[in-house]
């Protein structure tokens, strides 16, 4: 469940890491590898932890330019699950709390629109993993400058287009305008930030399915959560295009999650909601 977080709206996703300069001495003797084996081994990493079938429960602070919510998420069997708890920093009212299990009463009757919910979050999971398992080929590594306040153990690269990459489908199409920096956790060899700006406008489809505009620009953070599980913690999109010539794309949102803890693996769609209703229903009743 945790790969359809990690795939930044209309799509770009990367990876990696390492230090320079006045750490140089100290890099030779932790990472003796080069920063295209450095990748691979991280992508390797990522994708056999997208196999995994554990499932979290977590708190995600979303903001957009329409204002903020605060809602507790659960992954079940069926698919993500949620429970909206605050927005724009306030407390649902009585009324808004009435409309929103309402909503959800009536997707939890209707077994079709559960269906297609899950049927997205899977295509959401496969795009991401695409992505992912093209990022050793789409891009060149450089080993870049540390930044100041990282442990040893985390390296920084640079990344730009690799000119010899073709791209197979849609989704790794976006790859090829992209460059930026990644970073990357040497022990545990994992993501740990990815920051990416489009530096040329990017078609879909000879730009009749829709385009990302140069400029839009992503920053996604992975952090070790809870016993070596490692999830994304925090993601802000920033991406302007069209779809279909003519309608206007924009996406600007920043999201934080975080208060992650395991819950059972074989949780229904019914059962991680009545969950997150049981856990929330005594703080909500302690406000009235």
């Amino acid at each position: 469940m945790r790969e359809r977080r990690f795939h930044a709206a209309a799509a770009a996703i990367c990876a990696l890491i390492i230090a320079l300069g006045s750490t140089a001495r100290a890099q030779d003797t932790a990472i003796s590898a080069s920063a295209h084996e450095l990748v691979q081994r991280a992508v390797q990493n990522e994708l056999k932890a997208s196999e995994s079938n554990s499932h979290y429960m977590y708190l995600e602070h979303k903001q957009t330019p329409q204002g903020s919510s605060v809602k507790q998420v659960a992954e079940t069997q069926d698919g993500e699950v949620s429970y909206l708890l605050k927005m724009n920093d306030q407390p649902l009212s009585a009324d808004q709390r009435r409309i929103e299990d309402d909503k959800m009463q009536k997707l939890l009757n209707d077994p079709n629109e559960q269906r297609r919910r899950l049927k997205n979050q899977k295509d959401d999971e496969r795009r991401a993993t695409t992505l992912v398992r093209a990022l050793p080929d789409a891009f060149v590594y450089e080993f870049d400058q540390r930044d100041s306040g990282d442990p040893p153990e985390v390296v920084k690269l640079k990344f730009h287009p690799n000119p010899n990459y073709n791209p197979p489908d849609r989704e790794t199409q976006v790859l090829t305008g992209m460059a930026g920096s990644m970073y990357l956790d040497t022990k545990a060899n994992r993501m740990k930030r990815l920051d990416g700006t489009l530096i040329d406008d990017v078609n879909f489809g000879w730009g009749i399915f829709g385009k990302l505009h140069k400029g839009s620009h992503f920053e996604i953070c992975e952090s070790d959560v809870a016993d070596g599980h490692w999830d994304v913690t925090y993601r802000n999109l920033d991406f302007t295009g069209k779809v279909l010539i003519f309608k206007k794309l924009r996406i600007k949102e920043t999201s934080e999650m975080s208060d992650f803890h395991k819950i059972p693996d074989n949780l229904s769609f019914t059962q991680g909601f009545d969950l997150l209703r049981k856990e929330n229903q005594p703080k909500i009743s302690a406000k009235r």
